[in-house]
């Protein structure tokens, strides 16, 4: 890229910045604003100049331009928080800085990510009443957790060796945190969901929303409900529909992250129980009058540290088991094992099978075993359903259950190859 077309840039992120803040700050009275868009334009245009002159004259001229600027927007704030009135904020300054920074790069040999770094800059100052408002529905559990979550994430990832290790080399580290992130992301995930609309919208979406992180859980409370006499009991089989087609889109999205190669045959194996179960849950929801009725109550923030752990040692523990019963048993064992495992954990049991070795499985069969635990959870399921909500509510309230299992087998039946090769 051109100096030109450089420094054209540097103007254009500038202006593009500078009209956000000129009008978040339209209000202001006469000299109580510190930059608007004229000077963001310019500090953008005086940062890349800077960078400029760091490339082609000395270094030396570059950072005392850069310095010399950055000076000037701190004394322009400190000169504003002198004035008599509490509308202050250090977002101007922190903007000002970073629109020269942004300036730099762009002469730099940065600028594909000063344009990426501007937009993300101009859509958070956008979305000040947004996140605000968020910020005051937070409670001291919930920063709890996004510290918690960000501590796995953002420490303990880069911390791990990204090597095989253990028995049988069926371990690594970093690959087995790295879906530990995942699913209990995805579980936080509908953890937030499930606060900020099911108390709002009702036991259906409720219970599509919470099935994102719990459809046993989910199910379970449904089905106890089920006995009562004062409950609708067409919502709570719509309920128990929508929860019994969430289970199947989340494990889909699972294997396409940790398995790509085999998502074509297990979408083949769980899409039409997936659909044929959204499909029931619709029907199931007009029947009912739509989402209204008492919402699920969210018992538990379902991200902390100690499940998460617990998680990874587990998925460790039975992936070594599993290379075991591949060479004691061969694959009739390991079969049972990932199915015995979804019984209680679909996503424990789906990691486990996409940590077995690829030359023991066709890819056909790998995604038989994918299915194999959404399929044993779902007979468990079915079976949970009449046994806490009664027979003469549950079994009706299991139909759609029951479907997902009978289309899952005949999937697993269909796509051929489910077997160790």
């Amino acid at each position: 890229m051109s100096n030109v077309w450089a420094l054209l840039l540097a103007a254009g992120i500038g202006l593009l910045i500078g009209l956000e803040r000129g009008w978040r700050q339209r209000a202001e009275h006469s000299g109580g604003r510190i930059a608007g868009i004229r000077t963001h334009a310019l500090l953008a245009l005086g940062g890349a100049l800077c960078g400029l002159l760091a490339v082609s004259v000395s270094l030396w001229f570059g950072l005392a331009g850069v310095a010399g600027m950055i000076a000037a927007l701190v004394l322009a704030h400190r000169a504003r928080l002198a004035e008599a009135d509490d509308n202050v904020s250090a977002t101007n300054v922190v903007v000002g800085i970073l629109t020269v920074l942004l300036g730099l790069a762009a002469t730099s040999g940065y600028a594909r990510e000063a344009v990426v770094a501007g937009g993300l800059v101009t859509l958070i100052l956008s979305m000040r009443e947004k996140l605000h408002g968020w910020l005051r529905t937070l409670s001291e559990e919930d920063i709890r957790a996004v510290g918690l979550y960000g501590a796995i994430t953002l420490v303990v990832l880069p911390l791990l060796p990204d090597r095989n290790i253990g028995p049988y080399d069926a371990l690594n580290p970093r690959n087995l945190w790295l879906v530990v992130v995942f699913v209990t992301g995805l579980s936080f995930a509908g953890y937030w969901a499930s606060k900020k609309v099911g108390n709002a919208r009702g036991t259906i979406l409720s219970a599509a929303i919470g099935a994102t992180y719990s459809s046993t859980a989910v199910t379970a409370e449904l089905a106890r409900r089920l006995r009562d006499d004062a409950e609708d009991h067409a919502t709570l089989r719509a309920g128990i529909a929508a929860a019994t087609a969430m289970m199947p889109l989340r494990v889909t999205i699972l294997v396409a992250v940790l398995a790509p190669s085999v998502f074509a045959p297990f979408l083949m194996a769980v899409g039409p129980a997936a659909l044929l179960a959204l499909l029931h849950a619709g029907f199931l929801a007009l029947r009912s009058g739509g989402t209204e009725g008492e919402a699920l109550p969210v018992k538990r923030n379902p991200f902390d540290i100690w499940p998460a752990i617990g998680f990874a040692v587990l998925v460790g523990a039975v992936i070594i088991a599993s290379r075991w019963m591949i060479e004691r048993y061969g694959g009739q064992g390991v079969t049972a094992l990932v199915g015995i495992t979804g019984v209680y954990d679909v996503d424990a049991a789906i990691v486990i099978a996409s940590n077995l070795p690829r030359s023991a499985l066709s890819p056909t069969g790998l995604a038989g075993l994918f299915a194999l635990p959404v399929l044993v959870n779902s007979v468990w399921k079915m079976l949970l359903v009449p046994g806490l909500g009664g027979l003469r509510r549950g079994v009706p309230a299991a139909l759609p259950l029951g479907i997902t299992t009978l289309t899952i087998a005949a999937g697993i039946y269909f796509i051929d190859g489910f077997r160790f090769s």
